[in-house]
């Protein structure tokens, strides 16, 4: 177990930044919505929605690109209302633009279209952009899951899903332990700073939703 002098220690010497935010303020995050998406700020958590008409999406992002890919470990917590029907995109963007399914830009993200899901990165080569998108299988994302992205790996954690049980609640218990790490190990995102982006459109004139509890990053880059 590790010690909370050496956690103190590590934050102080070993990160160039560390950021911890479960969503108590928004000052610092950028909005933007289309048609009939909305934006809604709960104490602890903001929620994402699209509404029902169809192509209307809503995004937040930090307001300053701040997280660097290469030398960092990033954690979030998501929870779907659904995956069918939607593009959806979280993770590391070289710029603030909406995210596209075969985007080449440099970026780390997990990647969710139509109902399913994938780990995707992008490199900005301007001779030979590309991008590589695996897709991820055993994921339940609306299911609450704590994301991972470190470089190239990405990786989930499930928590326990509570739901009505009779006149009171059950905690339905997960296995606590991380998934395999899915890596893309032909594209790297860039070496320079990005910003963080929660997206997501509907493809169908259904309302879909994401909520985001918790982000945590740690940079580990000693300067």
């Amino acid at each position: 177990m590790v010690e909370m002098s050496e956690l103190l220690d590590l934050f102080s010497t070993q990160f160039r930044r560390f950021v911890y935010d479960n969503f108590s303020t928004t000052e610092s995050m950028n909005e933007a919505v289309t048609q009939t998406g909305e934006i809604t700020k709960y104490l602890t958590e903001v929620e994402l929605a699209t509404g029902i008409q169809e192509g209307s999406t809503a995004k937040i992002y930090y307001n300053f690109p701040a997280f660097n890919p290469l030398y960092s470990d990033m954690f979030f917590k998501l929870q779907f209302t659904s995956i069918e029907s939607i593009l959806a995109f979280v993770g590391f963007k070289k710029t603030a633009a909406d995210p596209t399914f075969d985007m080449t830009e440099s970026h780390a993200g997990f990647m969710f279209k139509d109902g399913s899901v994938y780990a995707s990165t992008g490199d900005s080569d301007l001779l030979n952009p590309r991008q590589q998108r695996t897709p991820i299988s055993g994921m339940v994302p609306t299911n609450n899951l704590v994301y991972r992205i470190v470089k190239d790996r990405f990786a989930t954690y499930p928590v326990p899903v509570i739901e009505p049980y009779f006149d009171g609640i059950e905690a339905v218990r997960t296995a606590r332990e991380w998934s395999n790490d899915q890596q893309n190990g032909d594209v790297t995102p860039e070496n320079s700073d990005h910003y963080f982006i929660l997206f997501i459109k509907n493809n169908t004139g259904a309302d879909k939703a994401v909520r985001i509890k918790f982000f945590l990053y740690g940079e580990r880059y000693a300067d």
